[in-house]
């Protein structure tokens, strides 16, 4: 089998060019206003779209402060800032405060997901949360940092994604011919699906770093349960391009177990002879995800992959193959004893 993993990296929004002009000292008090971004945030929150929608929105936090005096001052706590499709709303509004030096702010999209947060340090304990298809991806701001020079500026903040993205697709082997494979039956199971996130003060790179908690094992993802992220069975699979089983799988990040709860894939298929028109033979096989390697080979033995990892996007590839059972026939020569057995008659 061939295991493809593609690593999608956490994705900054980019700032959406502007021809207004900024003053750096105001004679007038600056509302604090958060931006839109460019269209290149790769998240599956909205099926199919890869960017923030109207109805969309985070939690803020963050703080001003006086570095000569070191004083911080809460200015934001969990404030909940809104997408109607081109712009960012909160309320109240707040105001720079030309007093101090520099803002910090820290965010968590969509909003509702802490239960608790340090708006000083960026600390969060978050909610419960479900995981049951592509339309709960979690994000979470780099730590946003804007001197004073910049106060006037619309705030800009770059989301990356604490979950992971999971596609499967399956392919012919080119050994079965013009044999007709068709998928009858696919899912995942016992996939973390139920758990919480911290994330600690200590942003690597002004990056965040999540720790997933899981508190159920039971997840089964297939193309029956009705969550928008399967794609449709395909009916005959071909052995060029691989179809796909789940599309867009948003899951919580995981280490693969070893234990009796591995987390497991379960396929069912059929394989019709002679181009579609011979007998039908069905197989039913279940395996450890574990068991996915970069080789497309018979022995599954080269494992390169242990868990899911936040903010990455793989793709896992089973290839179907089949060994005919054919016949032959010969015949064993008689076998010639001494030189023969004498009896002389009178």
């Amino acid at each position: 089998m061939k295991r493809y993993f593609i690593l999608v990296a956490a994705v900054a929004l980019a700032t959406v060019s502007c021809s207004k002009t900024y003053e750096a000292n105001p004679t007038a008090p600056q509302g604090i206003g958060f931006g839109s971004w460019a269209e290149n945030l790769s998240r599956a929150r909205t099926q199919g779209s890869n960017t923030f929608t109207n109805g969309d929105d985070f939690n803020v936090y963050g703080y001003k402060a006086d570095t000569t005096t070191a004083v911080k001052t809460t200015v934001f706590n969990g404030d909940v800032v809104s997408y109607d499709g081109t712009n960012w709303t909160y309320s109240p509004t707040r105001y720079w405060d030309q007093s101090t030096n520099k803002y910090t702010f820290f965010a968590v999209s969509p909003a509702g997901k802490i239960a608790s947060a340090d708006a000083q340090t960026g600390a969060f304990t978050s909610n419960s949360i479900s995981f049951a298809g592509n339309d709960n991806d979690v994000l979470v701001a780099d730590k946003k940092e804007v001197k004073k020079e910049a106060y006037a500026q619309t705030v800009t903040i770059p989301f990356n994604h604490i979950t992971s993205l999971v596609d499967f697709k399956v392919k012919k082997h080119a050994d079965l011919g013009t044999d007709v494979l068709a998928i009858t039956s696919f899912n995942i199971s016992n996939i973390d699906n139920v758990g919480t996130f911290s994330i600690n003060d200590a942003y690597t790179d002004k990056h965040p770093v999540a720790t997933w908690n899981a508190t159920a094992h039971a997840g089964s993802y297939d193309n029956t349960s009705g969550v928008t992220s399967v794609a449709t069975l395909p009916a005959n699979v071909s052995n060029s391009t691989p179809d796909f089983l789940i599309d867009s799988l948003i899951v919580m990040p995981q280490t693969f177990r070893t234990d009796a709860n591995i987390q497991t894939v379960n396929i069912e298929y059929t394989i019709t002879g002679n181009a579609g028109s011979g007998d039908v033979a069905t197989f039913t096989k279940s395996f450890n995800l574990k068991l996915f390697d970069n080789v497309d080979d018979t022995d599954n033995e080269d494992t390169i992959i242990g868990r899911w990892e936040q903010g990455k996007h793989y793709t896992f590839i089973i290839t179907i193959n089949a060994n005919k059972i054919v016949f032959s026939a010969s015949i064993t020569d008689w076998v010639t004893v001494d030189n023969g057995y004498n009896y002389l008659l009178n």
